[in-house]
């Protein structure tokens, strides 16, 4: 995805190297009760901890976290629909400009 590397990893444990935006929707709408999360590495930041991850909720919706190495550059947003989080995400993935418009982003974890 654009000119970043990227390692998508299942709750099921099944890894994509470069995953696609379409397999990564793919990813996204498999997620549910028997497994419940995405995590999306960037291998091409320095150090370590980069990644955004997707967990789907009971009720449905999405806790979507990114974080950008050290633990005071996490943070979190919760999201309803499917195909923003897909933007969202894809948009992290390639690089993209913008992609942290889209959710009201907090600090992880919260502090209230």
């Amino acid at each position: 995805m654009g000119g970043s590397e990227v390692r998508a990893e299942t709750a099921r444990g099944a890894a994509y190297d470069a995953p696609s935006g379409a397999l990564l929707l793919r990813l996204l709408d498999e997620l549910g009760p028997d497994n419940q999360y995405l995590i999306v590495d960037r291998l091409d930041a320095p150090g370590t901890g980069h990644y955004m991850q997707v967990y789907r909720e009971v009720d449905g919706t999405f806790a979507v976290e990114y974080r950008e190495g050290a633990a005071d550059r996490h943070f979190e947003a919760v999201a309803v629909d499917l195909w923003q989080v897909h933007e969202v995400l894809t948009a992290w993935a390639a690089d993209a400009p913008g992609w942290r418009d889209a959710f009201d982003w907090r600090h992880w974890p919260s502090d209230g």
